[in-house]
This record gives structure tokens, sequence and C-alpha cells, in this order.
């Protein structure tokens, strides 16, 4: 009996044995190389796209408010049957709101430059702190295994950072500068009239000839 329990013994300790040879024989899972971001998420989620969002929609009302103002006003004209006004005030109206639509877009382009700028930067330092080799957008590389998903690592480095996007561009339309040609012309108009040489006073009639005298009578 004894020597069927030392021979049970002997068995279960060779098949641990080869059980932890078999575990160390298994590959481990190389780490990953590339990770993926979901640049939408990032764009929605992050601090700095947050601030981006706002600000183009604070611009936005901004600019409906001038536009609600002037028409207000014009509207006003047009039922105080002011024509003059109703002209200046259509004039103004049709350049403002091109000039609005002009500071918006600007205003969009620059959001998206530091936004653009800032998550490069941002995809650097996460490729570099995480050893990888290079980053992918979820557009360019749809399936994918979750443990390569860097997206959070990256929208921690954008929140950590202490980039803005500036003060809002003023709506004040800048006032037309007068034309050059004018201003020189109204400048050299008292200038001639002071050049030009007083007129020569008239010369006095000459005496008329008087008549001939008549012959004495004989």
């Amino acid at each position: 009996m004894n020597r069927n329990l030392v021979s049970a013994l002997a068995l279960v300790s060779m098949l641990a044995l080869l059980g932890g040879c078999n575990e160390e024989a298994q590959p481990q899972k190389p780490a990953p190389q590339f990770g993926v971001v979901q640049v939408a998420k990032i764009y929605q989620e992050s601090r700095l796209g947050k601030q981006g969002v706002a600000r183009v929609g604070e611009l936005e009302d901004k600019a409906m408010a001038v536009f609600t103002d002037l028409q207000a006003k014009l509207e006003k004209a047009r039922a105080d049957k002011n024509e003059a006004e109703v002209q200046k005030l259509e004039k103004d109206l049709q350049s403002r709101v091109y000039f609005l639509q002009n500071v918006i877009k600007q205003d969009q382009e620059h959001v998206m430059n530091v936004l653009q700028t800032e998550m490069k930067k941002a995809f650097d330092q996460c490729r570099t702190d995480n050893g990888l080799l290079g980053l992918f957008t979820e557009e360019v590389l749809p399936s994918y295994s979750p443990e390569v998903d860097v997206t959070d690592k990256v929208k921690a480095i954008l929140d950590a950072g202490t980039a803005d996007f500036g003060e809002l561009p003023s709506l004040d339309m800048p006032a037309l500068p007068e034309p050059a040609n004018a201003t020189k012309a109204e400048e050299a108009a008292p200038a001639e009239e002071a050049a030009a040489p007083e007129a020569a006073p008239e010369a006095p009639a000459a005496p008329a000839p008087e008549a001939p005298a008549a012959p004495a009578s004989k």
C-alpha cells in the first residue's frame, strides 16, 4: 500500500511539472506596435474640442444678434416710409451680412487649425510614451483589437495642455478709408486758388475824339 501511495504521488508530481513546462512553452502575446485613435471622439469629448464648438456657437449667436438688429431698423424705416433711410440700411445690411459670413468662416478655420496642431502634438507624445511605431485614425483602420485603441490616452494628453483659441474676433465693420485721389484733389484745390495771379484791373476807357471844328463863315 505504501508503495502504491508513493507511486501515485510521483505521478502527480510529474504531471504538475509537465503542466508547468507546457505553460512556459506558450508564446507570449506580442505588444502592439501601432495604435488607433477615434478622432471624432477627441473632437466631441476633449476639453479643447468642447471649447472650439462653444466658441463657434457663441460667435454665430453674436452675428445673428447684429443681423437681427439691422433688420429691425430696416423694417422700421420701411414702416415710416423713409426711402432714403431704407436704401441706406439695405446697402448696410447686405455688406454687413457678407462681412459677418467671412468673420465666422475665418474663425472656424482658426479653430480647426488650432485643434489639428494640438492633436498632432498629442499623437506624437502618445506614440513616444507608449513605444509605438505609429498611430492610425479609426477611418483608416476600421477593424482593430480593443487593446490598440489609444483614444483615451490622446485625450488625456490634450486635456492636460494649456492651448486655447484666443479672444473672439470683432464683429464691427472697419470704416472704409477715404479715396486717396479725392483727398489729394481736395487738398490741391485751395493751393491752386492761392497760387492763381489776381486779375489785372481793367484799363480806363480811352477818351472819345473831339469832333472837328466847323469852318469859319466868310
